[in-house]
This record gives C-alpha cells, sequence and structure tokens, in this order.
C-alpha cells in the first residue's frame, strides 16, 4: 500500500481533529473551545473547519449506532442501539450551532 499523499495526510489530520474537539466536547465543553481556537492559531485550520469536522464525527458515531440497530437481533435491542444515537445526535446539533466567532 502506499504511502497517503500530502493532501490525503491534511484530511485524515483534519478528521482526527474533528474527533479530538467531539470528544472533549462531551468532558468539558470550555477545554474544546480553547481547544478549537488553539488548533486554528496556527493558521492551517479555520475555526469553522474544526468545527465541521467535530459535527461530523458526532453524526457518524450517530450513524454507526443506527447501523447496530439494524441488524439487531430483536426489537428491544434495536431501541437500545436507536436510543444510543441520541446523544450523539444532539451533539452534533450543539457543534453545528457554536459560533466561536
Amino acid at each position: 500500500m502506499p504511502l497517503p499523499t500530502v493532501e490525503q495526510t491534511a484530511a485524515m489530520d483534519l478528521v482526527s481533529t474533528g474527533i479530538e474537539v467531539a470528544v472533549q466536547w462531551r468532558a468539558d465543553p470550555e477545554a474544546a473551545v480553547a481547544l478549537v481556537h488553539e488548533m486554528a492559531a496556527s493558521g492551517e485550520l479555520a475555526v469553522d473547519e474544526v468545527l465541521d469536522e467535530a459535527v461530523d464525527a458526532a453524526v457518524l458515531a450517530g450513524l454507526l449506532a443506527l447501523l447496530e440497530a439494524r441488524t439487531a437481533p430483536d426489537p428491544s435491542t434495536a431501541a437500545e442501539f436507536c436510543l444510543s444515537a441520541v446523544p450523539h445526535v444532539a451533539l452534533a446539533v450543539t457543534l453545528a450551532s457554536v459560533d466561536l466567532d
């Protein structure tokens, strides 16, 4: 397998940044805001780019939970998976509505 290109590496770093912000937001939103500003201060990323990736990470986590619900062995288990998607979707909505400018 060839090494990733510069563009691919940058995209992977951006995704990783989004995941990091989303995880941090759950634990300590103020620290997550500081992290976003710190990442944007380097000039490589804009605040909106970091937040967009964090939204994407939260949505993806919710969708993965719903995918599990689709293959659940019984309705009760499926319902549990659906409920487990709710915090991820709520986080995505919160991150999407944040204005840090």
